[in-house]
């Protein structure tokens, strides 16, 4: 066995036939070109041996699916590989502020009164085709002098994946869980309302999947 590699390819070299042929080990029934049937070592690895060092951009690592076939899988663009090692680069997180569409304020969105309530509020988000947003953006939610808290029941649905800062700069925010006032697909998904103190910021993503806002975390 510990000439096998040797045989084969001595095997592979004489026939000349190598796209065509399948060689078994220990199997007289291989089901692609080298189909072993056990374990399988390579004496010669070493990740201290300059000669297995990634040159050139890696686009594919090998894998292994449920069947034991040695499959190539694809690196995102969001994996990097430096020095033979898989590492995750996260997007970057846009620095600029957004403000609401046609420069308004919260209270342009309801009826005056102590405490406002706005359903389906649009936040100005604008996906263009083929713009894979990797950046978020910080959207401000001034409420002119009025520092009343203000009750958000929902905001306008964006496209699967989209996430986006909520930063009022002028009260305090609550925003509804899953309130009737909004309609089905701008509602804010959890068990408890939430809260966000002026100045304090909240990251929200739309999953595209329930069709509902969710909140990753606060600030």
């Amino acid at each position: 066995m510990k000439n096998i590699f040797t045989l084969i390819m001595a095997v592979t070299l004489s026939t000349g036939f190598f796209a065509q042929a399948q060689i078994g080990v220990n199997t007289n029934a291989p089901t692609a070109n080298l189909d072993v049937n056990g374990t399988l070592r390579v004496r010669s690895l070493d990740k201290t041996n300059e000669s297995f060092q990634a040159t050139g951009d890696v686009v594919y690592i090998m894998g292994v699916d449920a069947n034991g076939k040695v499959i190539p899988i694809e690196i995102d663009e969001n994996i990097v590989l430096e020095g033979n090692k898989l590492r995750v680069q996260l997007p970057e997180v846009e620095t600029s502020i957004a403000e609401l569409p046609n420069g308004t304020n919260l209270e342009d969105n309801y009826a005056p009164g102590e405490n406002g309530v706005i359903n389906d509020l649009d936040l100005g988000i604008v996906i263009l085709p083929g713009d894979r947003r990797g950046t978020w953006p910080v959207i401000r939610l001034p409420n002119g002098d009025n520092d009343a808290k203000v009750d958000i029941t929902g905001f306008k649905a964006v496209p699967d994946g989209t996430m986006a800062f909520i930063y009022p700069t002028s009260g305090d925010i609550q925003l509804k869980k899953d309130s009737d006032e909004s309609q089905p697909e701008n509602r804010i998904a959890g068990e408890n309302d939430h809260n966000i103190k002026k100045n304090e910021m909240m990251l929200l993503m739309y999953d595209g999947e329930i069709k509902k806002w969710i909140v990753v975390s606060k600030h």
